[in-house]
């Protein structure tokens, strides 16, 4: 089926996303724990919540094709709770959506009447790590958000989907036992009569 083949994907895709959010994170977090000090708040719950949804992501990856029956509603129900999470941990940190993290010049020059206007010296590059590893993690975050929105609009259509199948699947196994035992209970009448005549 179409859409267990793309909740695998997703799900996959979630967990492969989610693995360098919690490293980058995790390198911001590590000196706050070596000194005894709390790390931020939208920093903590930004980390928490990226361990939680991986792991969530792996169970149900590997569990939801065993118990889809009934689990369905479950995983849309806590994947729509972790949507509601990555949107409080992206909205502490919406400060990093306007940070500049890299600069670039370039030996060029530029004359306008009397002015001159210049874009460098020389070539040079520059990235400021930690806010790139920073402002990848939160760009990162705001695509698990929406990818945990779609797997939790897949799980409830695939439960639906195999709720569907198993009362169509029950209705024709009891249509024809039922059809079957008229057309065998007709037979022996039929047969029943000549016999008498």
């Amino acid at each position: 089926m179409l859409s267990s083949a793309l909740f695998t994907g997703v799900r996959i895709l979630e967990v492969i996303i989610a693995i360098p959010i919690i490293g980058m994170l995790g390198w911001f977090i590590d000196p706050y724990v070596d000194n005894n000090e709390t790390p931020p708040d939208g920093l903590l719950t930004l980390f928490i919540v990226s361990i939680l949804a991986c792991a969530w992501a792996l169970v149900t990856l590997f569990q939801f094709h065993r118990y889809r029956s009934m689990s369905g509603p479950f995983i849309a129900v806590v994947d729509i709770g972790f949507v509601g999470a990555w949107i409080a941990g992206i909205y502490l940190n919406r400060g990093i959506s306007d940070a500049d993290c890299s600069s670039f010049s370039a030996p060029l020059g530029l004359r306008v009447g009397d002015n001159n206007y210049s874009a460098g010296d020389s070539w040079s590059a520059s990235v400021n790590r930690p806010c790139a590893m920073f402002k990848a993690s939160w760009i990162l975050s705001i695509i698990e958000c929406v990818l945990f929105f779609v797997t939790c609009l897949l799980s409830w259509t695939l439960y639906r989907s195999y709720r569907y199948d198993t009362r169509h699947v029950h209705k024709d196994y009891t249509g024809g036992r039922r059809s079957g035992s008229t057309s065998t209970y007709s037979s022996h009448r039929r047969h029943h009569r000549h016999a008498r005549v």
